[in-house]
């Protein structure tokens, strides 16, 4: 088993991604009866897991909040939250920041309409067989020492599509209650129209927003400033249809509305450290958006 663990160990310092001195998330807590933790975040929600134990736990307006043995809990952002053990407990707590609602395959419409329909259960929600196996392996990871952020948010996405599969709207609205906040449609409309203005803006004028209101909302749903977000996804679409040989240089330029060729060749050397047909063509290798 020291050889195994030492081989591992071994590959993953060759990885260029891999930091020893990462914060891995999930992270995995005992917690002896009595004690107490603390956590505050502004911009990550978080999901409580107990494996062995009870809880209480406070924020906002809600003390004394029970969570139990087999359940969980949200923890979402800009709140502080202080919990007790009761007995001793054993838990893990995942920390990821997402720009879409946790379960973003499930259109925020739906969630929605029927958030009036269902009380939250100011408790812990027990956690279905699918969920357990997948708290538990990502604790054999972690007892294992594997310290990489892209293997926990492979982890992620998959909870998000067990919560799709085995929870039924009504239980998936219990968990997030707290997420779904006065405009849930948001993201959605930000979605539908970015493309059909220039600016931020436009967009928040497009939407009926004050600017000012617009760009806290988008900071609380995106996690980035309205102006950064539209050039990243501009970049990004640009990128994806110059490796695609199908679509014309020609047809990129007036689809993004790039007035002549030298402004569009400029554009992409500044943001993609190549010409369109250096990055086309695969001639210049080490380009990246920015």
């Amino acid at each position: 088993m020291q050889n195994s663990n030492k081989s591992t160990n071994q590959n993953l310092e060759i990885c260029p991604y891999y930091s020893p001195d990462y914060k891995a998330i999930p992270q995995y807590l005992e917690m002896e009866a009595g004690e107490s933790l603390e956590l505050h975040s502004k911009t990550t929600n978080h999901l409580i897991f107990i494996l062995t134990g009870d809880i209480i736990i406070d924020f906002n307006q809600y003390i004394n909040l029970p969570i139990s043995e087999n359940e969980m809990f949200f923890l979402p952002k800009n709140n502080t939250f202080k919990w007790k053990a009761i007995a001793k407990t054993t838990l893990i707590l995942t920390g990821y920041n997402t720009s879409v609602f946790p379960c973003s395959t499930i259109k925020t419409k739906i969630l929605f309409k029927r958030k009036n329909t269902v009380k939250f259960p100011c408790r812990g929600i027990p956690m279905k067989d699918a969920i357990k196996s997948l708290v538990y392996q990502m604790k054999s990871y972690i007892d294992a020492g594997i310290n990489c952020h892209h293997l926990y948010i492979l982890k992620y996405k998959e909870m998000y599509l067990i919560f799709k599969h085995f929870y039924t709207y009504e239980e998936i609205i219990q968990i997030f209650y707290s997420s779904l906040g006065s405009s849930p449609l948001f993201v959605d409309q930000v979605l539908d129209n970015y493309l059909k203005v220039k600016s931020s803006k436009e967009l928040a004028h497009l939407l009926g927003y004050s600017v000012r209101s617009f760009e806290k909302l988008f900071k609380e749903n995106f996690n980035a400033t309205p102006y950064k977000w539209m050039q990243d996804r501009k970049v990004n679409q640009i990128l994806q249809k110059l490796k695609d040989p199908a679509i014309s240089l020609k047809q990129i330029m007036y689809e993004y509305k790039f007035i002549t060729s030298s402004h569009f060749n400029f554009y992409c050397k500044q943001h993609l450290g190549g010409t369109p047909m250096q990055i086309r063509n695969g001639d210049k290798d080490n380009f990246t958006s920015k």
